[in-house]
């Protein structure tokens, strides 16, 4: 594990970068000090971005998303997100359950067009429901998922199956930490459920859509950069893809103050290491 400042110490080994959104470009809010500079310098080099997310939102609001922040389309190819992957896979049948519909969506307002356009019938009610598309809490920013444990244990009696539409456990919101939807997915499985898909990273469906989207590109060639080690660093690593820790994303307590000791301990925790890692994203 690296320690490097910037981009610009390792960009020459590498000819496309899968860049992640929250935690790295920004915090939901604002675009972080230095992130869109990086992007600006690695598209004068052609050098391709690709921001790949685990938000539970279709492409094109992954897109508005990034606009309104400041990043606009020109600094980067394409976004792929896992809302997408779920979206597709749902309109395709290609999530290997079978669902008896309606759905109930579980999730904020603002991932709620994740059931635009489908071929399924929805319902606002649990006790009607057949399967479950888990987007996030409903409202807030909770810490954790303990005020909705009562509606987790009514899908668990009715046994339904969960889409998770974000494997994240927990994103960075306007600069605090509250839980996505990974971590609702989680404790629905403390609880007793059985039948739980997830869709985006650390999982290589949402990687090969990557790596579609950068012809010709080698793997060796492609680095990830990220701020989860269980989601991003995780991922690159199944995949084959080197990767590039960002220390003030989701894992800023816990990385303070940043040092080789206090990286080590969270690379043992969780299993893998980067093979870089720096505190925001930067040339």
């Amino acid at each position: 594990m690296k320690q490097i400042s910037g981009l610009e110490q390792i960009h020459p080994a590498y000819d496309a970068f899968l860049v992640d959104a929250w935690g790295v470009l920004h915090d939901g809010v604002a675009c972080y000090p230095g992130a869109k500079n990086c992007l600006q310098r690695l598209a004068e080099f052609e050098k391709p971005v690709i921001v790949m997310s685990n938000a539970a939102r279709r492409q094109h609001d992954m897109e508005l998303e990034l606009s309104r922040v400041g990043v606009n389309a020109a600094l980067y190819r394409s976004v792929i997100s896992s809302g997408e992957l779920t979206w597709r896979a749902l309109r395709e049948g290609r999530l290997g359950l079978h669902l008896v519909e309606p759905g109930y969506y579980l999730g904020p307002q603002r991932s709620v067009s994740i059931c635009d356009g489908l071929p399924l019938a929805w319902t606002d009610s649990v006790n009607r429901a057949g399967f479950v598309l888990n987007a996030g809490a409903p409202s807030g920013n909770p810490r954790d998922t303990e005020l909705l444990v009562p509606l987790l244990e009514a899908m668990v009696a009715r046994r339904l199956p969960m889409i998770c539409a974000n494997p994240d456990q927990v994103a960075v919101r306007a600069g605090e930490l509250g839980i996505s939807a990974g971590a609702i997915a989680r404790r629905y499985q403390d609880l007793g459920a059985t039948r739980i898909i997830y869709c985006g990273k650390p999982f290589h469906d949402i990687f090969e859509v990557a790596l579609a989207a950068l012809p010709g590109i080698d793997k060796s060639r492609i680095l990830m950069v990220g701020d989860a080690f269980e989601t991003d660093i995780a991922g690159a690593l199944a995949f084959g893809l080197d990767s590039l820790l960002i220390a003030g994303g989701i894992h800023s307590a816990e990385l303070d103050p940043l040092n080789e000791a206090s990286l080590r301990e969270l690379a043992a925790r969780y299993g893998v290491k980067p093979g870089y890692y720096c505190e925001f994203l930067g040339w």
